[in-house]
């Protein structure tokens, strides 16, 4: 028994509990106090702001049909007492547009809120496309509204500090998540409290292989035998299995903030965060939104961000100002670029499955991007939705309905149900629900709850039997709503994000160097995009220039049709070492030499780190071309610039008390040490800048590899599925792993001058090729292309051979040229001894070339026939010269 020895602390502890009665009301909301004008209430506030949008919105003159929306809405909001939450969301809605803070067209359901709208909450007219209010707040549930607003990823901190103003800080908080205790890592959390050998504790999670302990332990007969036969092992998984599930560790929401009434201490206990002090509630969201507290999203979207950036950079090259929510949706550049599926870089259109979507339907008008944005989920495409939405785009003879009261309804989607509104609205046109109604179906299709999808069925066909229509009819098109409503979206959501996915389209067809300036800038962190995108930058013919540290930015910039690389996209560059620089630089001028550089920045910040990276990126080629001279001198660089800087400080050296450095007696100048090789300068830029930003691995073998009988990336079909291809190109993120048995097996991306695309090399194929594999060399790999959402995804390899060794058994003849004048008997005895030292069956031709400039080419006897080697090529070139002969490749 515990504490046996202390009856009367026990004793007083129950009694304390007994004491304690304590009840927290829950389900009640409590809103923040919104502050309204002087002779106004919070309904009359809401009521004038949402009439001033609307004539802002509709030009003066509210049309009927939109004032009946807006008082419906009003009256189901302020019977729900909610206006609070419309003000507070309004205002700091307000707050970010009048600051210049990007802000999202809308998410989610409050899409369909036509007060929304009014509001300037969302930027979509939700009658004119059939977004539904009820989807978003339905008067017969007693649910809070959820908004989660999108901001500019950059700047989504202002309009938190703004909020947490306006309510004081006390008030508003972010909110706390809970990391369990999972299968593999509590096995190594209980290891290390029994101080078990991490050795054996990797062999353990290796045979783990579900998210469940209990469930792993049945379903793998290693761990199973490890459980019987060893008693450390069973002791560890038993302790394992007791604490698995519980709290680990707290963490943040990524994006929810609550706000409150009163202090937030008054209503939910607090968490202060050890590592950098931030508060959060200690309630998760689902227990706040049970206490009643108001839980809002402040999401940052890169795209916002991307559009921002592009809007500012076309004005300040092109002068033209561009109001991204006034923009045609019916623009033809835009959906030519769309209809080819030149979408890298477009919102929510740029994957594989996405574009083969989009070369397949062919998109006309916007209704298109809402659906394909609804669609491309796991659900519909496995269900065969897409590709009837795509048959019926192509073949309009082909779309049908059920019923004639279904056309309104499903025109846009061609006769598919495709949303959750379409339920919606079938329930309430055939079937006679209310909306409110409607919506509880459409949730528990949503939900798969059976049992309340039969229950409402009868009510749906009674409900339109009495409408005239075919008892038939009706039960088919209740079994048709309950097949698709499992898949159905959420219209108000896609709606909204197919806006931001045209405006980048948009952008991209008609301000092509301004999208990807914006779009590299957004990637600075991310590595791999940034070579995705430079790719799509030189399909299009855009060039992206090296960074120059007289010329480059912060970000990417435009310089002349070009693109700048930025500072920032340099790894191992900050932005602390990038405003020593530009400061230096706006105040000298460009800088003229290493000494006028070094002279000028804080060498705080331009570190030794900081200049390797510049050097290995080729930022300083303007003032220094030699890199490996540059790198091997740079502490002697820095020591030397200390000294400079404090010349300079002092007026040493400096005859006249000039500050620059034409006075000093200190000059920087680099080691006399050979330059790298072209290989390892290029191998240094792909590892800091994530491209070959000079020239590329391959460049030196076009020719060579354009005669060879293999396939440019670029031009892998879907028709290559099991066909044996052979691909030409450079390893790159090569990754060595093993696999559940033990096995070692590698993942790369191969890259070619046309593209890249991942490769997977087997245990058995690694094993044989492992060397050439990490060479870093150029390589030919033969094997099969996988296809996935009919694009190549990945390819096995089966072969590996080097370049080099590829290109000679490709060799069919060699052809040397032997000028009459110059050419002595021992040029051509060498010549001689090095093909019979080669004896093979490829033919050797002479080209005679006569003092006259006529040339006799002279097939030479099959004794002196060659077998192809690099020691020949080698040798060849010290007895003619690279110039004096050359092959030709047959495949």
């Amino acid at each position: 028994k515990l504490f046996e020895d202390y009856p009367d602390a026990l004793y007083n502890t129950m009694k304390i509990a007994e004491m304690i009665d304590c009840q927290i009301p829950l389900s009640n909301p409590i809103l923040p106090n919104f502050d309204v004008p002087a002779g106004y209430t919070k309904d009359s506030y809401l009521t004038e702001l949402v009439y001033e949008g609307a004539k802002n919105r509709f030009g003066g003159t509210i049309p009927d049909y939109v004032k009946e929306r807006i008082d419906y809405e009003l009256s189901v909001i302020q019977r729900m007492q909610f206006s609070g939450y419309f003000l507070i969301v309004w205002d700091f809605i307000q707050f970010a547009k009048n600051n210049g803070i990007p802000v999202g067209p809308g998410r989610g359901s409050a899409a369909g809120s036509m007060v929304s709208y009014c509001l300037g909450i969302t930027e979509l007219d939700p009658i004119k496309y059939n977004l539904l209010f009820e989807r978003f707040l339905n008067p017969e549930r007693n649910e809070m509204p959820d908004m989660d607003i999108d901001f500019c990823a950059l700047r989504r901190d202002e309009v938190i500090e703004y909020v947490k103003k306006k309510y004081g800080e006390d008030h508003v908080s972010q909110i706390i998540t809970f990391n369990k205790m999972k299968s593999k890592g509590v096995i190594r959390d209980v290891a290390r409290a029994l101080n078990i050998p991490l050795p054996q504790v990797n062999a353990l999670t290796k045979l783990i292989r579900h998210q469940d302990l209990e469930e792993a332990l049945k379903n793998s007969e290693e761990l199973q035998q490890l459980y019987k036969s060893n008693d450390a092992g069973k002791q560890l998984i038993d302790i394992a299995l007791k604490v698995e599930g519980l709290t680990r560790s707290a963490g943040k929401h990524a994006a929810g903030v609550v706000i409150s009434r009163d202090p937030l201490t008054e209503h939910v206990p607090l968490y202060v965060d050890s590592k950098d002090g931030s508060i959060s509630s200690q309630y998760e969201k689902t227990s706040l939104e049970k206490a009643g507290l108001v839980k809002m999203d402040f999401l940052g979207l890169a795209n916002l961000t991307i559009i921002d950036t592009c809007i500012k950079l076309i004005k300040k090259h092109r002068n033209i100002d561009i109001d991204i929510n006034a923009i045609p949706l019916d623009d033809a550049k835009t959906f030519k670029l769309l209809q080819k599926a030149d979408t890298m870089g477009v919102f929510q259109l740029e994957s594989g499955g996405m574009q083969n979507i989009l070369l397949k339907l062919g998109p006309t008008n916007f209704d298109d991007i809402i659906a394909i944005v609804a669609l491309y989920r796991p659900g519909p495409l496995d269900s065969g939705m897409v590709e009837q939405f795509i048959e019926r785009k192509r073949n309009p003879q082909k779309i049908e309905y059920l019923h004639p009261s279904l056309e309104p309804i499903l025109k846009d989607t061609l006769g598919v149900i495709v949303y959750q509104e379409q339920v919606m609205l079938i329930s309430q046109i055939m079937g006679g629900f209310t909306l409110p109604e409607a919506d509880k179906l459409r949730k528990a299709m949503s939900k798969k709850k059976q049992d309340l999808i039969d229950a409402m069925s009868s009510k749906f066909v009674k409900g339109a039997i009495a409408k005239g229509i075919h008892e038939e009819i009706a039960c088919k098109t209740y079994e048709l709503m309950a097949t698709f409503g499992r898949y159905g979206f959420n219209k108000s959501h896609s709606a909204a994000y197919a806006l931001v996915s045209y405006q980048t389209a948009y952008l991209k067809a008609h301000y092509p160097l301004e999208f990807m300036t914006a779009l590299l800038t957004a990637q600075v962190d991310k590595i791999e995009d940034i070579a995705k995108y430079y790719a799509d930058c030189k399909a299009k013919g855009i060039q992206v220039l090296p960074p120059d540290i007289n010329k480059s930015q912060r970000d990417f910039s435009i310089e002349g049709k070009s693109i700048r690389y930025g500072l920032i996209a340099i790894k191992g560059v900050g932005d602390k070492a990038i405003e020593s620089i530009l400061q230096a630089r706006e105040s000298k001028g460009t800088f003229k030499d290493l000494t006028d550089f070094f002279s000028s920045i804080d060498l705080m910040t331009v570190n030794k780190g900081v200049l390797e990276s510049l050097i290995k990126a080729g930022a300083f080629d303007s003032l220094h071309p030699n890199r490996a001279a540059l790198f091997t001198s740079v502490d002697v660089m820095l020591e030397t610039a200390r000294q400079l800087q404090q010349d300079i400080a002092t007026g040493q050296g400096d005859l006249f008390g000039a500050t620059d450095t034409s006075f000093s007696r200190i000059h920087i100048e680099p080691a006399s040490v050979n330059d790298w090789p072209e290989n390892q300068k290029l191998q240094y830029e792909k590892e800091v800048l994530g491209i070959y930003a000079s020239s590329h691995p391959l460049s030196r073998y076009a020719r060579d590899i354009e005669k060879l009988s293999c396939t440019p990336i670029k031009d892998l079909e879907e028709n290559v599925n099991g066909t044996p291809i052979t691909l030409v190109g450079i390893l790159n993120n090569v990754q060595i792993k093993q696999s559940q048995k033990g096995n070692k097996f590698a993942q790369a991306v191969i890259e070619d001058l046309t593209g890249s695309i991942q490769v997977l090399f087997m245990p058995q194929t690694l094993s044989e090729y492992e060397p050439l594999i990490v060479s870093q060399e150029p390589v030919v790999i033969t094997g099969t292309v996988e296809i996935e959402n009919e694009k190549p995804s990945r390819m096995l390899a089966q072969k590996v051979l080097q370049l080099t060794q590829f290109k000679l058994t490709q060799i069919s003849e060699l052809h040397i040229i032997i000028n009459l004048i110059g050419t002595d008997t021992q040029l051509l005895e060498n010549i001689k001894k090095l093909l019979q030292r080669y004896q093979g069956n490829k033919p050797v031709f002479f080209h005679v070339r006569q003092s006259n400039g006529k040339e006799n080419i002279v097939k030479a006897n099959p004794l002196y026939h060659i077998k192809p080697h690099q020691k020949l090529l080698d040798s060849l070139v010290s007895i003619v010269g690279k110039d004096g002969f050359f092959y030709t490749i047959g495949c």
